[in-house]
């Protein structure tokens, strides 16, 4: 009978642990906040948004599924690592994208959202990296970055 209990106790804590995880709000920009760089750091798994210099937000992303090596050629599925220039106002599945350089021409390289179809994954999306090179947020992310930053906006990736 105890045992039962400490099982029952354990599911229920992990159960509501998840949900406080889904729900607690995270670090948000001010409204009208501008950034002027994006940096991503793959080893860490982290998006940085910077304003003349100042980190103004970070955010936890989801990458490649083929893992953290350097995308060398189309269709390797694999992240790229460099300096690059945002381009927004793109036509896109997910909920809002970001083109990352000449890898969106060629390869639909992107930071985005995770559109209507799983939008409602959310936060768990940052436990497996399964995109296809490009670079993941929750909906609510994506929106905050996009609209804080400008069309030819610096992106650095670095392994």
């Amino acid at each position: 009978m105890k045992k039962r209990k400490i099982i029952s106790l354990t599911i229920s804590s992990l159960f509501l642990g998840l949900i406080v995880y889904y729900f607690y709000p995270e670090q948000q920009l001010k409204d009208g906040q501008k950034a002027d760089k994006i940096v991503v750091n793959k080893a860490d798994h982290e998006l940085l948004l910077y304003y003349k210099d100042e980190l103004i937000a970070s955010y936890s992303v989801s990458l490649s599924e083929k893992g953290l090596a350097k995308k060398t050629t189309k269709g390797d599925n694999l992240t790229p690592e460099g300096s690059f220039k945002a381009k927004k106002g793109l036509a896109t599945k997910f909920h809002k994208a970001i083109g990352v350089g000449e890898w969106e021409d060629c390869c639909l390289v992107r930071i985005h959202g995770q559109g209507q179809e799983y939008g409602w994954v959310g936060k768990f999306h940052r436990w497996v990296d399964l995109t296809k090179g490009c670079i993941a947020l929750t909906n609510d992310e994506i929106d905050e970055v996009h609209k804080a930053i400008e069309k030819e906006t610096k992106i650095e990736i670095n392994p």
